[in-house]
């Protein structure tokens, strides 16, 4: 037996030469002739390789190929000793991965037959000659180095897949005799771990079973988009659930090789479910989980495009708004309020059939879309069930209260380009039936419309108005009936229109009111009439008694500045408070009276006058009237014009009476001819307008007006 030796590599020969490239390759060589042993030394010393080593122990190569880790091991078949050349390259290549070269002189099929189990990476036939052996080293090592690359990249890429967050599928696309539709089925070639975590299969259980089986649900869309990646090679993204696993999967399919296709899957099941939550939330009531204004005005033009497609289609459409909703949420508390809406929800719910709309489209605002009704009747068949509904208490927290609503109805099929247009009328139709009072229905006319567009133009205008300085006062003189002497007047706002005309405050004062332009306006009328009294007095007036009466409107008075504008006004213009007397009407001062009382009492202390316009055609308590700082109460027109009756005339004698014994004096307006003007003299009245002694005039007017009645006083005198 040859004894084990370690060689170094040939002197003079650098390392790197060699075919591989690198460092020299050591080989370790196992040869019990010993002849044979030092020829195979020399040869691959010449050769420029490394000897690793020289044994002719099976067990000793064993060891010193885990010692050494030699590249490559020259190995003869017929070793002496407990483990021949077969063994020992069994356990070289399971236990130290070193490729080996079989070295025999024996061609029998039996011993090749013995030396395939081991996977030899090459024969080489004794006698050795140089070439061939440096053949089969070269290629043993080159196999060997790229099986390792191989392995190393296989490894690192089962590494990835098994580290996947995502989960992976390699089918193969087999004929299916069996397959009606000629698709063929999908067999699952490979699954990683994250799979079986998503779907809760093992890979054991999935491996080499097709598609269909494992997942009875699929859609057929999976079956057909993985079958075309795999025939055509084209990859694909797309989204898609899976019913037997209750996810939803974003896929990206490609065709590794022909026939096959692999497919990454992400669960985006809850990103899903997370867009179906925000497009619920962006498309419903947060309140009442009714359908919002976005997803109502959507099914109104669906409906639309139905009509238009089919000549019998008919629909309605409800708009209801709840009467006094504000009151509760003052009174109650805008939970209690909320609640409300809820119960309201539920009630219109209940009264419409389950594929029509019921919505919430504003605060105490919701839609009813009525689809395929057979006549307009069954739409108001269900407006009447609905009122009948509302007839019914609400009960909440224990507590029981009444509630109506307004509602407006649009039946169709009518010729609308946009749904907002139908659902516009409908609450056009609604504000018409609030204006009859509470708990009433109209049904939508085109003549609606054109008077609602008419206020739209009126306030437009009005605003135009005001930023173009269009309005201006007129003036009607207040007279003492006792010596037909004026000795006031009360201004009235005018609009001129750039044409000349003269628009009468009937027409425009309700839409400013309603609008909010009255504030502005009420300023702006109230520092010009300040204005104008500064102009008389630097006139003719002097001295004399006089005053401006000007009215001011509801939301005027319930300002909470009121008085701090007032008082800046008649500083501003430099006009003394007792000029200045305010009518407000007395419907306005009853609504809020404590506060009412507070601002008359500012008011009054500074020095301005307070009148009460329009007496007696509202409701006042005594108790209040007696304690608000008034100075003047104001016969309506009314009762004046109809003196010639017993009632009104002993209305006006009580409000005379009234009006002396609390200190004010009375003036009577619309005084129209000498009989009313004896009368209301007759009955102790202190001063008068109408156009029995003065039209309404503008400030030139005016002014030559009073330097006439001036002029002819003093000729009397």
């Amino acid at each position: 037996m040859i004894a084990h030796s370690v060689d170094s590599p040939c002197p003079g020969r650098p390392e790197t030469e060699n075919a591989l490239g690198g460092a020299a390759p050591s080989i370790l060589v196992v040869e019990d002739e010993r002849i044979v042993a030092l020829d195979l030394k020399v040869i691959l010393k010449r050769l420029g390789y490394v000897l690793a080593g020289v044994t002719a122990s099976g067990t000793e190569a064993v060891d010193l190929c885990d010692a050494l880790r030699p590249d490559l091991v020259l190995m003869d078949i017929f070793l002496k000793g407990d483990m021949d050349g077969v063994d020992a390259a069994c356990v070289i290549q399971s236990e130290c991965d070193v490729p080996v070269i079989f070295l025999t002189s024996h061609t029998d099929q039996v011993t090749l037959q013995r030396a395939k189990r081991t996977a030899p990476y090459g024969y080489v036939l004794k006698p050795v000659d140089e070439n061939w052996l440096r053949t089969a080293v070269e290629v043993a090592i080159f196999k060997h180095r790229t099986e390792q690359k191989l392995k190393r990249s296989e490894q690192r890429y089962r590494h990835l897949f098994s580290g996947m967050l995502n989960a992976f599928l390699l089918l193969e696309l087999s004929p299916c005799d069996a397959c009606a539709d000629g698709r063929g089925a999908l067999r699952i070639l490979e699954a990683n771990p994250s799979f079986e975590r998503m779907t809760g299969l093992c890979r054991s259980e999935v491996i080499d079973r097709a598609l269909t089986e494992v997942f009875p649900g699929i859609e057929p869309f999976w079956l057909d988009t993985l079958g075309e990646t795999a025939r055509s090679g084209r990859s694909v993204r797309f989204e898609n659930s899976l019913a037997d696993c209750d996810m939803f999967f974003l896929a990206q399919a490609y065709s590794p090789q022909s026939g096959q296709v692999a497919v990454v899957l992400e669960d985006v099941t809850e990103r899903k479910s997370g867009e179906e939550r925000l497009r619920y939330q962006s498309f419903h009531d947060a309140l009442t989980g009714l359908p919002n204004r976005a997803l109502c005005l959507d099914r109104i033009a669906r409906a639309i495009e139905r009509a238009r497609r089919r000549s019998n289609y008919l629909y309605a459409l409800l708009f209801l708004d709840i009467d006094r909703f504000r009151l509760v949420n003052d009174s109650l508390g805008h939970l209690f309020g909320d609640e409300l809406l809820k119960r309201v929800g539920e009630r219109l719910r209940h009264e419409v059939p389950q594929l029509d709309t019921v919505a919430r489209v504003g605060g105490d605002e919701f839609v009813l879309l009525v689809e395929e009704i057979a006549a307009s009747a069954d739409a108001l068949h269900i407006v009447k069930a609905v009122r009948e509904r509302f007839r019914t208490p609400f009960v909440i927290a224990k507590r029981q209260f009444y509630v109506t609503a307004s509602m407006g109805v649009v039946l169709g099929p009518a010729d609308y380009e946009r749904p907002e247009e139908l659902m516009q009328n409908a609450a056009i139709a609604m504000n018409e039936a609030r204006k009859s009072g509470w708990g009433r229905v109209r049904v939508f006319e085109w003549s609606m419309r054109q008077r609602a567009e008419r206020v739209m133009d009126l306030e437009t205008n009005l605003r135009l108005a005001l930023d173009h300085r269009e309005f201006i006062l007129h003036y009607q003189p207040i007279f003492d009936l006792k010596t037909l002497a004026p000795c006031g007047v009360e201004a009235l706002v005018r609009w001129r229109r750039p044409t000349g005309e003269l628009v009468p405050p009937d027409e425009f004062i309700p839409a400013a009111e309603q609008s909010g332009l009255i504030i502005p306006l009420g300023a702006m009328v109230l520092a010009e009439a300040c204005r104008a009294m500064g102009r008389l007095r630097r006139g003719g007036l002097g001295g004399n008694p006089f005053f401006m009466s000007v009215n001011l409107s509801a939301r005027q008075f319930t300002q909470p500045e009121l008085v701090k504008q007032v008082v800046r006004t008649l500083r501003d213009e430099r006009m003394a408070p007792g000029d200045l007397k305010l009518e407000i009407t007395e419907s306005v001062l009853m609504e809020h009276p404590e506060s009412a009382m507070l601002k008359l009492r500012g008011l009054r202390e500074f020095g301005v006058g307070i009148g009460i316009d329009d007496f007696g055609t509202g409701y006042s308590s005594l108790a209040y009237l007696q304690r608000f700082p008034i100075d003047t109460l104001k016969v309506d027109r009314g009762f004046v014009s109809g003196m010639d009756e017993y009632g009104n005339r002993v209305i006006v004698r009580s409000i005379i009476g009234l009006a002396h014994s609390l200190g004010c004096d009375v003036v009577a307006e619309g005084i129209e001819t000498e009989s009313q003007l004896r009368d209301l003299a007759g009955l102790g009245c202190d001063l008068g307008q109408g156009f029995f002694y003065a039209r309404p005039m503008d400030e030139a007017a005016l002014t030559s007006f009073l330097g006439k009645e001036e002029g002819a006083r003093g000729e009397t005198l």
